[in-house]
């Protein structure tokens, strides 16, 4: 991220900080630092497969199927995600005051400038659609040997995998919904991404550059990605939000999303 970048994802948390009383804030935090422990704790972040696909337990048919699935899961539908939580901000205006909404909408930005291609960390990318993130995906895609949408049509997908798509697209009508289940999703991302970067790779495809590339963490210097500051930005608007709306909601869809991955990848295993 450019100095310019980092200064003005600054400025828009302190806003965030300072658009609230700060007892509230403190309160908001003590209740979001307790849930991600919890979270972390979950079953999902600790999942077998994740050493499995580190250990060369999948053949290209596998992997080409856990691909499929995972594109129908998360992939092709984060940025939608995305944008619905950027337009339901406007929610918050109605709970604090008009023009809050501008707060959360310029931070999401990032986030999604990010998945559009519009920034990278690093020069190996031009600011191009093909260098969004669902297309460095169907990059992978074609790299494992699915390259025509025919062989999309007729793959019959999991019911996990049917679930997760369907329980994030059900938040999209709520701003406190859509981003704790984005925050549980950016996590996912962070923890599977490494390894089923290490499984194409031993398929003796080229992972240095393209969708494996731009996922992970800031603290990997080997890769351009930002998956860490996204993940932390979005618990940051919970933070300055939740007393707004209602914690046991948040709760409640944080662990049925981890429910879902987790069953997602218990199936996975089994491909």
């Amino acid at each position: 991220m450019s100095h310019t970048q980092k200064s003005a994802r600054e400025l828009a948390i302190n806003s965030l900080r300072n658009s609230i009383p700060s007892n509230i804030w403190k309160d908001n935090e003590d209740k979001i630092t307790d849930l991600k422990l919890r979270i972390l704790k979950h079953p999902l972040f600790q999942h077998d497969i994740i050493s499995l696909l580190k250990n060369k337990s999948f053949n290209l048919i596998q992997i080409q199927k856990i691909h499929l699935e995972y594109e129908h899961s998360i992939v092709e539908i984060f940025t939608d995600a995305l944008l619905m939580a950027q337009f339901q901000a406007k929610q918050l205006d109605s709970y604090l005051y008009p023009t809050m909404k501008m707060l959360p909408r310029f931070l999401i930005a990032f986030n999604i400038n990010d998945e559009f291609g519009l920034v990278s960390e690093h020069n190996n990318y031009e600011n191009t659609p093909l260098n969004s993130h669902f297309c460095l995906f169907n990059k992978v895609l074609a790299d494992l040997g699915i390259s025509t949408n025919k062989q999309r049509q007729e793959y019959i997908y999991s019911s996990e995998a049917i679930n997760l798509r369907v329980f994030l697209e059900n938040t999209y009508s709520n701003y406190i919904k859509v981003i704790v289940a984005l925050a549980i999703a950016e996590q996912q991302v962070i923890t599977f991404s490494p390894p089923l970067k290490q499984a194409v790779k031993d398929l003796e495809i080229d992972v240095e550059c393209g969708y494996y590339d731009v996922h992970g963490t800031t603290a990997d210097e080997t890769t351009a990605a930002a998956d860490d500051l996204h993940e932390e930005d979005l618990w940051l608007l919970l933070n300055h939000a939740l007393h707004v709306f209602s914690f046991h909601d948040v709760e409640s869809i944080a662990f049925q999303y981890c429910d879902l991955w987790n069953s997602f990848w218990n199936k996975m295993k089994e491909i």
